[in-house]
Order: structure tokens, then C-alpha cells, then sequence
């Protein structure tokens, strides 16, 4: 559909140039009074003029032109389009002009627009803020706007709010006036032309660390009272963040400062606002002595992602919501550029192959999606924040920039960059840079990975490269999954040399490397593997030559033919053996994965020969690591000593491990990667009180990272009692931002899990009412682990058939439905191999 035919978006009869925002916001009455002045050039003679609003009580529109006023006489508003029309009592003519108009709003309790959130600080006083979240089209519920992408203009924001209260915006406060009431108006400067999604305004009782100079721009961490502790990492990540940024792209910052805000209520992980960056608490504040790795890097990595959209996304911006992709993909590869260049300890690639896995298990069902898509409705760009977008699409551009070489990647970027700052794009203009700058055909090759579902399976067999689609049972109708690829694969011989490029298309290509041979050499081809009898012959003996990602690779690859019914458990479990004594917990992750999923669909006497397996790979790795740290740690052994904990203390039912565990708690030392696996170990054994004493500890919690370790860990509780009591809390008591992944993660629990998940349903017009839109397809997220009850899984089907999510989020469920699919297939292949 092309732009003008759309009816979701605006005639380009009226182009806007530049807004002056006023607001006053009522934070004890949730409300706020506003008028907008925007210059306009108006291109044709009208009578009526369509903008959006959405939620907003609107005065009469007022339009100044050449020294005339013309004055609205009505306005008709339509809801499918959320759209307002002004009737004027004139024609206004072509030419410059300012548009103004009054209006009154509600601060929501949504997560979007203009909206309220709260927090108590350590006194138990309750506090207010009022702030915003305007990504995709929500700018237009706090003020009347062009609220496309392509409509950038400059915007002046101006607040008066009470005078004890703290405020920000994109850019810098210009003038602050005291009102003599209990009042102050902050007047802050105008900002750089961009779309209205990125405009912010936050109000309330914050604090801020003093301000670093990063090469003339002033940076600051902003926490709401009695949490500045906690900002030290994400100061120290976002001064790295806006050097390294600055740098790779060869263009400066394009704001005048940076302020990265922390919000107790927020829907998302973070959003990349220019200049003033909001976040979720535990995207940003964080203690490192107590906090896990994992929690610690997320941190640093969210950061480098919100700051890598201050270029790619706030600059540059997309034409239309379709190229949305790109925006979040972009901004996911290069946080882990960045974060790789600030702590190359942490080995954030390898990292990364679990949640690439994660996109790729999705990639493998017939309902997947292409990465870009037609977007007609904005509410069509809602499943495009999901793991394809983020984890897949940053790891095609990972894939892309292998093949092309580092720096002659860099350059079409900055390419790109130079051409259109300030502007819009679509995807193929970064291609067309990248082609340019290369000469390799990146158009061609990538159409081919964006613009259908699914990834190849590539094989090595018999010294040669084919192709053929994934999926994970035999092919449906209809299905997204494409039919070929064109891959740059890289290959490499275990006995050295320089890597094998290879470009993949439909002929097989012959692979002249040395056997034994890697396939997918270094980690990065998005793809699954396979390898002829005689390939994996040659290589079995010398896995533990793979490099780390390589070994991550194999064992996520063995994983999914697993799922697949392409190989036996005994297939997967020698392969698991050959990991060796590496502290590395990436591959381990994915056996800890297989266990828990393959016993789920054994009866007791099979599981019995399930948990001596596990106990037979995991036993010596705790041998060899021990409870505590040791000098000769890696930064990542933590990890693994969890991973290893948390499946002997599971499903491996081990007393010893138990036992300590139980110590450990009642002795308070649950810091660092152990926290959580102990938690979860100490919450399977379902001791009287525990469960009160998990509740007290989440309500009394001293960071945001142990507030989360204790709500996921209520999920490990097998009693029902329990269990529901939880469930009941997520209505009640527990941040909406929450609610829905701790209930569709509790829905995972084996024991209680369906009664959760029936709980939650028997609550669905309030669930889907109370939580933000955006978590609707997260409360089916449990049902992927329904698969050893026929019943239950028709059941669970036909409720979320019967009952499916609004907003563009259908696609999720669906999904997630299927996987629930192929697992219910998998749990009957694994009962008769045992």
C-alpha cells in the first residue's frame, strides 16, 4: 500500500516545522492543562485540517496566517484512525502559518502517553511522577501533532509544575522562573528536528548525579530519591557509551545533553528519547557486589543500546513504522559492539548466542514472521518488537558485517549516517550504502534474510555446502518460512588457516578446507547447522579445539535438531559429554534446557534415568568449580557454577546441593550469579513460611535486580496454595509492568503451572484491562511447556484461539501455541527412547 492510499497515515497538505509545548500537570489529581503553538507550512487552500489526538479534551484551533486568524468552527474526531478534523470558518490559504490550539488530559494509569507512575521511597511515603512513553503513537495523547515518523520538526517544551519538584526534557532548561506560588515554569531549549515519538517530559521527586563532561556533552544518571547508589555503572557505561559512539559512526552527539532517567512504571526496557532517556529501574540502577552478572550486563548493554538510537533511529530516522526493524536491530548489534569494546571480559557474543537461539527456535515454526513486513496500521508494528526484530535482525547485521570485514561495514554506516541525518529512510537506502561502499551485492543478499521467515539449515557433507529450509516438523499451509537463502557462510579447517568465504545460493558449493572442518566458522552465520556422518566423525574427537562461540553454536544447533526429531537424545547427550571442563556457560545453558524439557515428558521411572544422566554431566563441573569463588575464576565461571547449581538443586534433586542451598539463605548470602539459583532451589522444597518470608524480602528489597530474583523465584513453589496466592498478587499487589512476565513464567512451573495458568484466564477482561498492551502475549507464554497433557493442550489452545490479544500482538500468541505444538510431538519421541 503506498502512502498516499494508506488512511492510517496523514496527507502531507500540512507540514509542521516547529512546536512550542505548554503543559501544567496536576500530579495528586492525575490531570494536566496544555496548549501547543506549531509553525506549519500549509501546501494547497483547505477548509479542514486532520492531525492526531487521542484521550484529549480539545478547545477550538486557532490558525495565524499573514496577519490573519482563522478560528475553528467544530471538530469531528475519528477512533479507527485516531485522528481529529478542524472545520475553520474560512479557507485557509497556502503559505507559512502557526496553528494553536487548548487542551486537557488525564494522566493514565497505561504506560503510555502522558502517564502517572509512583514509587515509595525508604521512609514508606508515597511519591508521584508524571512522564511519557510516546513510541509508537502516543505523543498524540499528551498534545495535538503530525504523530508520523516522517513529520520531524524542532520542539520547545515548557512545564510549570510545583516548585519542590524536579523536571527534564530532550534538551537543556533555558530559563526556570520562580511563579511566587509554590509554582516554577521551565522553559527548556528548543530541541533538533525529530519525530514526535522521541519528545519526553518528566516530572517528579528525582535526584541526579553531578554531571560528566564527555567531550562537550554534559551527562548525567537521574534516579528517583534515595537511589543515586546505584547509578554508578550506568554513568560509567554511558560516558564509555557516548565516546565509542561518537567515534564508530564519525559524527558528534546530536543532542546538547544526556540525561538517562530511571522510571519505577515502565513498559518497556528503556526508551531512546533524544537527550533524555527513560528506563526501567532494573535496565539502569544496579549494585555490582551484589547483583549477577547477567544483571550487571544488562545494564551496561541497555545503555550502549538507548545511546547507539541517539544516531541510528533519532537522526536518522524511518519513513514509516515497517522500518522499525532496522531502528531496534541496529541498536541491538551495536550495543554489543560497544559493550564488547567496554568489558571484552564478559565475551558478550557468546552471551548473545543464547538469546539469538531463542529467536531462531522461533524461526523454525510456520507461524514465523519475515523480519520486515508490510505496516498499514500502527498497531501492525506492535509484533515487531519481539525476538526476530531484536535478536535475529542484530544478528543478520553481526552475520553481514563478518562477511564484508569490520571496517568496510563501519564506513557504509557512516555513509548512511552522512547522507541522511536529520531525515527519513527506508531499509534499502542502508543497504544501497553498504553496496556502495563494498561492492558486494548486500541488497540482493539481504532481501533475502528481511523479507521472509524462517533461517536455512546449511549442511557439510561429503565436502560439500547445501542449503534447505529449518522447521521443526513437516511443512504447513500457510507458512512463512522461506525457501532459499543467499548465505555468507564462513568455513574453517581445525588444523588452521585463514576461514573459508563462502556465498551460499541454491547450487551446493564445494568447501576445500582441510577436514576436519568447522561449519559456520566463528559463530555468526544465522542459520542451523548439520554435518555429514564422515564430517562429524572428523570433528567429534576435537570439540574442545572449537572456539567458545562455536562450541555455544554446536550444542544450540544439537539442541534444536533435538526439538526437531532430527537426532536421538542419545545423539544430543554425547554431544553434551564432549563439553570438556571450559567455563562456559552458553552450551551448558542448552543442556540444562534439553533436561528440563525432556523431563517433562517422561513418567518417574524414566525421569530416574534422566536425572543420572544429568547428575553424570553436571556432578564433576561442581566438583571442579565448588559453592564458592576462587582465584583462578573467569568472569563468566559464576555463571556456569549457577547453571550447574540450579540443575543438581532441580531436577537433579540433589541433597547435598539442597542442603547448602537452604544454608546459604538462611545465612543471607544470596549475592552475585548464586542468588537466583539458590532461591528457586530453596522454593522447590516448599518449607513452611518460606514463601511469607520471599514476600517480605521482595516488599523490603534493596535494589531492583533483588526486588525481580524474588518475584521470579515465587514461581518455584509447588504448592498450589501457594502458587495462586501468587497469582492473586499479580492483580493486586505487583507492578503491571511485571505481572505478566512473572505470571507467564510461573505458568512454567510443572507442578502449578496449569493451575496458574487457568487462574490467570478465569481473569482474562481484567488481565488484558489492567496490564499494558504490549504484555498481553506474554501472559500465553507458558503454554510452550504444556506438552506431556493432550487435554491440557487443547484446552489451552482453545481458550487463547477464543480469546486473542489486540494491538498486533495475535502473531505472538500464535507462536508461541505452535512451539506448544512441537513440543507435545517432541515429549512423545522422547517416551519411547527411554
Amino acid at each position: 500500500m503506498t502512502e498516499s492510499s494508506n488512511p492510517y497515515r496523514l496527507a502531507r497538505t500540512v507540514v509542521p516545522s516547529a512546536y512550542r509545548i505548554f503543559l501544567t500537570p496536576d500530579l495528586e489529581k492525575a490531570t494536566f492543562a496544555g496548549r501547543v503553538e506549531v509553525d506549519i507550512e500549509i501546501t494547497e487552500t483547505m477548509s479542514e485540517m486532520t492531525l492526531h489526538a487521542l484521550d484529549l479534551e480539545l478547545g477550538a484551533a486557532t490558525v495565524s496566517s499573514d496577519g490573519t486568524s482563522y478560528r475553528s468552527l467544530e471538530h469531528r474526531w475519528d477512533e479507527t484512525y485516531q485522528t481529529v478534523t478542524f472545520v475553520f470558518d474560512r479557507d485557509l490559504p497556502p503559505g507559512p502559518a502557526v496553528f494553536e490550539i487548548a487542551f486537557d488530559g488525564v494522566l493514565n494509569d497505561k504506560l503510555v502517553g502522558f502517564y502517572r507512575s509512583t514509587f515509595v521511597d525508604d521512609q514508606g511515603t508515597t511519591h508521584v511522577i508524571a512522564t511519557t512513553q510516546f513510541e509508537e503513537t502516543d505523543a498524540r495523547r499528551a498534545f495535538p501533532c503530525w504523530d508520523e515518523p516522517i513529520f520531524k520538526a524542532t520542539y520547545q517544551v515548557n512545564l510549570t509544575i510545583p516548585s519542590h519538584l524536579a523536571a527534564y526534557s530532550n534538551s537543556p532548561l533555558d530559563v526556570n522562573t520562580d511563579l511566587g506560588n509554590g509554582q516554577r515554569s521551565l522553559s527548556f531549549k528548543p530541541t533538533m528536528k525529530m519525530s514526535t515519538y522521541l519528545v519526553a517530559f518528566v516530572i517528579g521527586p528525582f535526584e541526579e548525579t553531578p554531571a560528566v563532561d564527555v567531550d562537550g556533552v554534559p551527562l548525567r544518571v537521574v534516579t528517583p530519591i534515595g537511589k543515586l547508589h546505584l547509578t554508578d555503572l550506568a554513568l560509567e557505561a554511558g560516558v564509555f557509551g557516548l565516546r565509542w559512539f561518537s567515534e564508530y559512526f564519525g559524527i558528534p552527539y546530536p543532542g546538547e545533553k544526556l540525561d538517562m532517567i530511571a522510571i519505577p512504571d515502565f513498559a518497556a526496557g528503556a526508551m531512546e528519547n533524544l537527550g533524555c532517556i527513560t528506563y526501567r529501574e532494573t535496565a539502569l540502577l544496579v549494585d555490582p557486589a551484589t547483583s549477577s552478572q547477567a544483571e550487571i550486563q544488562r545494564v551496561a548493554e541497555v545503555v550502549h543500546h538507548e545511546i547507539a538510537h541517539m544516531w541510528f533511529g533519532d537522526l536518522v530516522t524511518m519513513e514509516w513504522w515497517q522500518g522499525i526493524w532496522l531502528n531496534e536491530a541496529f541498536a541491538t548489534f551495536m550495543q554489543l559492539l560497544c559493550t564488547n569494546a567496554f568489558r571484552p571480559t564478559w565475551r558478550v557474543w557468546v552471551t548473545q548466542n543464547t538469546f539469538r537461539n531463542l529467536a531462531l527456535q522461533v524461526d523454525g515454526l510456520d507461524s514465523t514472521r519475515p523480519i520486515e513486513y508490510e505496516v498499514i496500521s500502527p498497531a501492525d508494528t506492535h509484533a515487531m518488537f519481539d525476538l526476530l526484530t531484536y535478536e535475529k535482525g542484530g544478528s543478520t547485521l553481526r552475520m553481514l558485517e563478518q562477511y564484508l570485514g569490520e571496517d568496510v561495514f563501519r564506513d557504509g554506516v557512516r555513509l548512511y549516517l552522512r547522507k541522511h541525518s536529520y531525515a527519513n529512510t527506508v531499509t534499502t537506502d542502508l543497504w544501497d550504502a553498504l553496496e556502495e561502499n563494498s561492492g558486494q551485492p548486500v541488497r540482493e543478499m539481504m532481501n533475502t534474510w528481511i523479507l521472509q521467515g524462517g533461517v536455512p539449515l546449511v549442511t557439510l557433507e561429503k565436502g560439500q555446502l547445501s542449503q534447505q529450509p529449518f522447521r521443526y516438523g513437516p511443512a504447513k499451509s500457510p507458512s512463512a518460512i522461506g525457501d532459499h537463502w543467499l548465505i555468507p557462510a564462513l568455513t574453517r579447517s581445525l588444523d588452521g588457516g585463514e576461514p573459508s568465504r563462502h556465498l551460499l545460493n541454491d547450487e551446493a558449493l564445494t568447501v576445500s578446507d582441510p577436514a576436519p572442518v568447522v561449519l559456520n566458522a566463528g559463530g555468526w552465520g544465522v542459520f542451523r547447522s548439520r554435518y555429514g556422518n564422515a564430517e562429524l566423525t572428523a570433528l567429534s574427537p576435537r570439540v574442545s579445539e572449537l572456539e567458545e562461540i562455536e562450541r555455544a553454536t554446536l550444542l544450540a544447533d544439537s539442541w534444536a535438531a533435538l526439538f526437531a526429531g532430527s537426532i536421538a537424545w542419545s545423539d544430543f547427550f554425547e554431544v553434551a559429554r564432549g563439553l570438556g571442563h571450559q567455563d562456559e556457560p552458553n552450551p551448558w545453558e542448552f543442556v540444562a534446557t534439553a533436561f528440563d524439557m525432556a523431563k517433562r515428558a517422561l513418567n518417574e521411572t524414566q525421569r530416574e534415568i534422566l536425572r543420572t544422566q544429568l547428575r553424570e554431566l553436571f556432578e564433576p563441573q561442581l566438583a571442579r568449580l565448588g559453592w564458592d569463588a576462587k582465584d583462578s575464576d573467569g568472569e563468566l565461571t559464576p555463571q556456569l557454577r549457577a547453571v550447574v547449581i540450579g540443575a543438581l538443586g532441580g531436577f537433579g534433586e540433589d541433597e547435598a546441593v539442597r542442603a547448602e542451598a537452604i544454608r546459604r539463605y538462611e545465612a543471607g548470602a544470596l549475592e552475585g550469579d548464586l542468588a537466583q539459583p539458590i532461591l528457586r532451589v530453596v522454593a522447590t522444597q516448599d518449607r513452611p513460611r518460606d514463601y511469607e518470608a520471599f514476600l517480605e524480602h521482595y516488599r523490603r528489597a534493596a535494589t531492583p535486580q533483588e526486588q525481580m530474583r524474588y518475584l521470579i523465584a515465587l514461581g518455584s513453589f509447588n504448592e498450589e496454595r501457594v502458587a495462586l496466592d501468587a497469582a492473586e498478587k499479580a492483580f493486586s499487589e505487583f507492578r503491571t509492568q511485571d505481572a505478566p512476565l512473572v505470571l507467564s513464567i510461573w505458568a512454567r512451573n510443572e507442578v502449578t503451572g496449569p493451575a496458574v495458568w487457568r487462574y490467570m484466564t478465569s481473569r482474562w477482561d481484567e488481565a488484558t484491562a489492567r496490564f499494558p498492551v504490549n504484555s498481553h502475549a506474554r501472559l500465553a507464554g507458558g503454554v510452550t511447556t504444556f506438552i506431556n497433557d493432550q487435554a491440557l493442550a487443547d484446552e489451552a489452545e482453545a481458550f487463547h484461539r477464543a480469546h486473542p490479544v489486540s494491538g498486533g500482538y495475535p502473531m505472538n500468541v500464535n507462536q508461541q501455541l505452535e512451539l506448544m505444538r512441537v513440543g507435545i510431538a517432541f515429549a512423545a519421541s522422547m517416551r519411547q527412547q527411554f
